[in-house]
């Protein structure tokens, strides 16, 4: 009776998420959003252009950006190919940035205004006497930068991003930020809200993730790690309860031999149904800088 009684919290609970959050209560289940999908694309017959708006990660959009090739995004392999191996394994390796790329958005993560839930906390080259506060430090309005407006908008991350959801994306969150290597504890760095437990995202009904390291990165310094192929293949009392795992569980849920922990050096990208469980390894030896593009 007190597993039946834990089942129907559960339930309860995300009833109560129908009403007041739909898109996180039903975006994770597969059939939801393959119907969104399947509704989107059917706009996508009605109306033969779609514009794609930017804004960084979890503000309002505040411009359209075009889609055309980018040179500083270099790939080797066909965007159909990286979204069939996402697909399949709920992450793709590559493309990756350029050199010059890497340079200029290290340049201006150094220099530029950073924020901490939306309170300003100075820029990386004075964060030296204050970095041991913070787990997680954004730049601020990295979606007007207009090098990010040009990665974003790159018809390869835009052809990868069309297949894997099925329509034409409609918006791109841009996020710029350093994950910082101190002294906090796991548990000041959950307070911040900076995500070291495995976890599934449910951003809106369907998504995915670019993600480009910016500086060379290990799990030393904050490499993600993920369960491979967990997208679609979760417990129903995972998708009922929360969408955070512990690694005891996930590792015997999956498999030792389903984690993987994504290193590579600065330019370094991987493509990501942020669906799958996921995680950010704390920093030890160094800082994370990392770009993320999430499309919708």
């Amino acid at each position: 009776m007190a597993g039946f009684g834990s089942q129907f919290d559960r339930v309860r609970r995300l009833a109560g998420k129908v009403v007041r959050e739909p898109h996180y209560a039903l975006g994770r289940f597969a059939t939801v959003r393959d119907t969104y999908s399947a509704l989107n694309r059917l706009k996508d017959v009605i109306v033969p252009t779609t514009p794609l708006r930017i804004g960084d990660l979890y503000k309002p959009t505040h411009g359209t950006i075009d889609v055309v090739r980018c040179d500083h995004v270099l790939s080797s392999r066909r965007a159909a190919e990286q979204v069939e191996e996402m697909q399949r394994q709920s992450y793709s390796l590559g493309p990756r940035l350029d050199g010059a790329a890497v340079a200029t958005l290290q340049e201006q993560a150094r220099s530029l205004p950073l924020h901490v839930n939306d309170k300003p906390v100075g820029t990386y080259t004075t964060l030296s006497e204050s970095r041991g506060k913070f787990a997680i430090v954004t730049v601020q309005d990295s979606s007007r930068l207009e090098l990010v407006r040009v990665i974003a908008g790159d018809a390869y991350l835009y052809e990868a991003a069309s297949l894997f959801l099925g329509y034409r994306p409609r918006q791109v969150s841009s996020w710029l930020f350093w994950s910082l290597a101190n002294q906090l504890s796991a548990a000041q760095r959950r307070q911040a809200s900076q995500t070291i437990d495995y976890h599934y995202d449910v951003d809106g009904f369907n998504f995915m993730y670019a993600n480009f390291y910016l500086l060379d990165t290990t799990a030393r310094n904050g490499a993600h790690a993920l369960i491979a192929a967990s997208s679609r293949h979760k417990r129903p009392s995972h998708l009922l309860g929360g969408a955070r795992l512990d690694d005891v569980e996930a590792l015997r849920t999956y498999g030792p031999e389903s984690e993987r922990t994504l290193e590579g050096p600065a330019g370094f990208g991987f493509l990501e149904d942020a669906s799958c469980y996921h995680k950010a390894l704390p920093p030890e030896d160094g800082d994370r800088l990392m770009l993320q593009l999430r499309y919708q």
